[in-house]
Protein backbone atom coordinates (compact mmCIF):
# COMPACT_ATOMS: atom_id res chain seq x y z
CA UNK A 1 0.00 0.00 0.00
CA UNK A 2 1.24 3.86 -0.51
CA UNK A 3 -0.15 4.74 2.91
CA UNK A 4 -2.14 3.09 5.88
CA UNK A 5 -2.50 5.16 9.77
CA UNK A 6 -4.40 2.86 12.30
CA UNK A 7 -5.04 6.22 14.35
CA UNK A 8 -7.32 8.39 12.27
CA UNK A 9 -10.61 8.48 13.83
CA UNK A 10 -9.08 11.09 16.44
CA UNK A 11 -10.23 11.54 20.12
CA UNK A 12 -13.76 12.52 19.50
CA UNK A 13 -14.09 9.34 17.87
CA UNK A 14 -12.22 7.30 20.37
CA UNK A 15 -14.97 8.82 22.99
CA UNK A 16 -17.37 7.98 21.66
CA UNK A 17 -16.63 4.38 20.62
CA UNK A 18 -15.52 3.59 23.89
CA UNK A 19 -17.36 5.72 26.29
CA UNK A 20 -17.84 4.28 29.97
CA UNK A 21 -19.69 5.34 32.67
CA UNK A 22 -18.17 7.50 35.13
CA UNK A 23 -17.63 5.97 38.72
CA UNK A 24 -18.66 2.88 37.67
CA UNK A 25 -16.69 1.07 35.37
CA UNK A 26 -13.14 -0.34 35.86
CA UNK A 27 -10.03 1.40 34.08
CA UNK A 28 -7.65 -0.29 32.06
CA UNK A 29 -4.20 1.49 32.96
CA UNK A 30 -2.83 3.49 30.03
CA UNK A 31 0.07 2.05 28.17
CA UNK A 32 3.75 4.03 29.40
CA UNK A 33 4.74 6.16 27.07
CA UNK A 34 8.37 5.31 25.61
CA UNK A 35 11.20 7.42 26.57
CA UNK A 36 12.69 8.13 23.63
CA UNK A 37 9.44 8.27 21.44
CA UNK A 38 10.28 12.74 21.16
CA UNK A 39 13.79 11.73 20.19
CA UNK A 40 11.84 9.09 17.41
CA UNK A 41 9.52 11.39 16.51
CA UNK A 42 12.01 14.37 15.37
CA UNK A 43 14.35 11.68 14.08
CA UNK A 44 11.09 10.78 11.44
CA UNK A 45 10.16 14.28 11.34
CA UNK A 46 13.43 15.48 9.81
CA UNK A 47 14.08 12.19 7.57
CA UNK A 48 10.75 13.31 6.20
CA UNK A 49 11.71 17.10 5.44
CA UNK A 50 15.28 15.82 4.38
CA UNK A 51 13.51 13.77 1.74
CA UNK A 52 11.00 16.80 1.07
CA UNK A 53 14.20 19.09 -0.05
CA UNK A 54 16.02 16.28 -1.86
CA UNK A 55 13.40 15.55 -4.07
CA UNK A 56 12.14 19.07 -4.76
CA UNK A 57 16.07 19.95 -5.28
CA UNK A 58 15.47 17.39 -8.86
CA UNK A 59 12.66 18.49 -9.79
CA UNK A 60 13.06 16.43 -13.51
CA UNK A 61 13.48 13.00 -11.32
CA UNK A 62 10.33 12.83 -9.38
CA UNK A 63 7.17 14.94 -8.94
CA UNK A 64 5.74 14.60 -5.23
CA UNK A 65 1.98 14.84 -4.12
CA UNK A 66 0.37 14.63 -1.31
CA UNK A 67 -2.79 13.18 0.27
CA UNK A 68 -4.54 13.22 3.63
CA UNK A 69 -5.32 9.91 5.03
CA UNK A 70 -7.71 11.39 7.85
CA UNK A 71 -9.47 13.41 5.53
CA UNK A 72 -9.89 10.08 3.38
CA UNK A 73 -11.59 8.25 6.37
CA UNK A 74 -13.44 10.94 8.29
CA UNK A 75 -14.68 12.52 5.52
CA UNK A 76 -15.40 9.29 3.14
CA UNK A 77 -18.89 7.77 2.99
CA UNK A 78 -17.35 4.46 3.52
CA UNK A 79 -15.22 6.28 6.70
CA UNK A 80 -18.47 7.75 7.99
CA UNK A 81 -20.57 4.34 7.30
CA UNK A 82 -17.58 2.97 9.07
CA UNK A 83 -17.46 5.50 12.58
CA UNK A 84 -21.18 4.81 12.29
CA UNK A 85 -20.22 0.87 13.09
CA UNK A 86 -17.87 1.71 15.21
CA UNK A 87 -19.83 3.55 17.10
CA UNK A 88 -22.90 1.08 17.47
CA UNK A 89 -20.36 -1.17 19.09
CA UNK A 90 -19.05 1.16 21.27
CA UNK A 91 -22.18 1.13 22.79
CA UNK A 92 -23.14 -2.04 23.06
CA UNK A 93 -19.89 -2.47 24.96
CA UNK A 94 -20.88 0.31 27.01
CA UNK A 95 -24.31 -1.06 28.01
CA UNK A 96 -22.77 -4.39 29.15
CA UNK A 97 -19.81 -2.16 31.27
CA UNK A 98 -22.85 -0.32 32.43
CA UNK A 99 -24.43 -3.12 33.53
CA UNK A 100 -21.77 -5.26 35.01
CA UNK A 101 -21.26 -1.99 37.65
CA UNK A 102 -24.82 -1.74 38.46
CA UNK A 103 -24.36 -5.73 39.63
CA UNK A 104 -21.37 -4.66 41.05
CA UNK A 105 -22.84 -1.65 43.06
CA UNK A 106 -26.24 -3.42 44.13
CA UNK A 107 -24.09 -6.36 45.91
CA UNK A 108 -22.04 -4.13 47.67
CA UNK A 109 -25.23 -2.58 48.84
CA UNK A 110 -26.08 -5.85 50.44
CA UNK A 111 -23.08 -6.52 51.79
CA UNK A 112 -22.67 -2.33 53.35
CA UNK A 113 -25.99 -3.42 55.03
CA UNK A 114 -24.99 -5.37 57.78
CA UNK A 115 -27.90 -7.58 57.59
CA UNK A 116 -25.86 -10.97 56.55
CA UNK A 117 -24.27 -13.68 58.81
CA UNK A 118 -20.70 -13.82 58.86
CA UNK A 119 -20.71 -17.22 56.14
CA UNK A 120 -22.94 -15.26 54.41
CA UNK A 121 -20.97 -12.19 54.12
CA UNK A 122 -17.67 -14.38 53.53
CA UNK A 123 -19.57 -15.49 50.59
CA UNK A 124 -20.80 -12.20 48.95
CA UNK A 125 -17.40 -10.96 49.41
CA UNK A 126 -15.63 -13.92 47.36
CA UNK A 127 -18.53 -13.11 44.83
CA UNK A 128 -17.63 -9.33 45.15
CA UNK A 129 -14.00 -10.01 44.64
CA UNK A 130 -15.18 -12.58 41.30
CA UNK A 131 -17.17 -9.69 39.83
CA UNK A 132 -14.90 -6.78 39.91
CA UNK A 133 -12.33 -9.11 38.41
CA UNK A 134 -15.00 -10.32 35.51
CA UNK A 135 -15.59 -6.37 35.37
CA UNK A 136 -12.11 -5.53 34.85
CA UNK A 137 -11.74 -7.66 32.18
CA UNK A 138 -14.74 -6.54 30.50
CA UNK A 139 -13.59 -3.11 30.21
CA UNK A 140 -9.80 -4.09 29.28
CA UNK A 141 -11.28 -6.73 26.52
CA UNK A 142 -13.64 -4.17 25.16
CA UNK A 143 -11.61 -1.36 24.70
CA UNK A 144 -9.36 -4.50 22.50
CA UNK A 145 -11.93 -5.32 20.70
CA UNK A 146 -12.98 -1.80 19.80
CA UNK A 147 -9.37 -0.97 18.86
CA UNK A 148 -9.10 -3.73 16.55
CA UNK A 149 -12.51 -2.93 15.13
CA UNK A 150 -11.06 0.59 14.41
CA UNK A 151 -7.87 -0.78 12.88
CA UNK A 152 -9.85 -3.36 10.51
CA UNK A 153 -12.20 -0.52 9.13
CA UNK A 154 -9.58 1.63 8.78
CA UNK A 155 -7.02 -0.80 6.48
CA UNK A 156 -10.12 -1.81 4.30
CA UNK A 157 -10.48 1.90 3.91
CA UNK A 158 -7.44 2.71 2.73
CA UNK A 159 -6.80 -0.49 0.81
CA UNK A 160 -9.97 0.60 -1.26
CA UNK A 161 -8.51 4.57 -1.71
CA UNK A 162 -4.89 2.67 -2.66
CA UNK A 163 -6.18 1.40 -5.47
CA UNK A 164 -7.54 5.03 -6.68
CA UNK A 165 -4.21 6.78 -5.38
CA UNK A 166 -2.03 4.72 -7.32
CA UNK A 167 -4.29 5.34 -10.46
CA UNK A 168 -4.08 8.87 -10.34
CA UNK A 169 -0.02 8.78 -9.56
CA UNK A 170 0.53 7.12 -12.18
CA UNK A 171 -2.19 9.00 -15.39
CA UNK A 172 -0.57 12.59 -13.40
CA UNK A 173 3.41 11.55 -13.18
CA UNK A 174 3.80 11.46 -9.24
CA UNK A 175 6.85 9.31 -8.43
CA UNK A 176 6.01 9.74 -4.66
CA UNK A 177 2.78 10.88 -2.43
CA UNK A 178 3.14 11.66 1.12
CA UNK A 179 0.85 10.89 3.99
CA UNK A 180 2.39 12.86 7.14
CA UNK A 181 0.30 16.50 7.12
CA UNK A 182 2.72 16.88 10.35
CA UNK A 183 6.31 16.68 8.49
CA UNK A 184 5.05 18.75 5.42
CA UNK A 185 4.94 22.74 6.23
CA UNK A 186 3.41 23.68 2.85
CA UNK A 187 1.99 21.83 0.18
CA UNK A 188 0.81 23.13 -3.39
CA UNK A 189 -2.76 22.87 -3.57
CA UNK A 190 -1.97 21.44 -7.24
CA UNK A 191 0.06 18.50 -5.82
CA UNK A 192 -2.29 17.14 -3.42
CA UNK A 193 -4.98 14.85 -4.33
CA UNK A 194 -7.19 14.43 -1.23
CA UNK A 195 -10.02 15.69 -2.60
CA UNK A 196 -9.64 14.00 -5.88
CA UNK A 197 -9.30 10.67 -4.11
CA UNK A 198 -12.27 11.18 -2.00
CA UNK A 199 -14.41 11.94 -4.73
CA UNK A 200 -13.74 8.55 -6.84
CA UNK A 201 -14.14 6.38 -3.66
CA UNK A 202 -17.54 8.18 -3.09
CA UNK A 203 -18.24 7.33 -6.52
CA UNK A 204 -17.35 3.66 -6.58
CA UNK A 205 -19.88 3.51 -3.20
Amino acid sequence: MLFADNRLFGPAMAQQASRQPQGEAVQPEPMKKRNNGDVMSRIISCAAALLIVLLLAAPAMARVGFVNPQVIVSESEIGKLAQDDLARLGRLKDTRIRESAEQINALKAQIDQGLLSEKERDMREDQLKRLLREHEKLVTDSNLELREQERRLIEFIMKRADKILRSLAESRGFTMILTDPEAIGYINLSVDLTDEVLKELDKGD
